[in-house]
């Protein structure tokens, strides 16, 4: 999890936290997409309509095709 305007003490905060199981951060996670479509969301995500509380993005690693000459 991330945050434009936390700091290093916030983030050692909440992830004590976490791991002590005071915070579910699924609870926080309101819209998923993969990296490609990031640039077709992202506006949305600046809407207070929307509902955004932390979209997450999900990145895929590439896959790679050995191929046999």
């Amino acid at each position: 999890m991330s945050s434009r305007n936390a700091t290093r003490e916030d983030f050692e905060h909440v992830i004590k936290s976490m791991k002590a199981g005071l915070v579910n951060p699924k609870t926080y996670i309101t819209h998923t997409v993969p990296f490609d479509a990031v640039k077709d969301h992202f506006e949305s995500w600046l809407d207070p309509k929307t509902g955004v509380i932390k979209a997450m993005v999900h990145l895929q690693a590439p896959v790679y095709i050995r191929l046999e000459h």
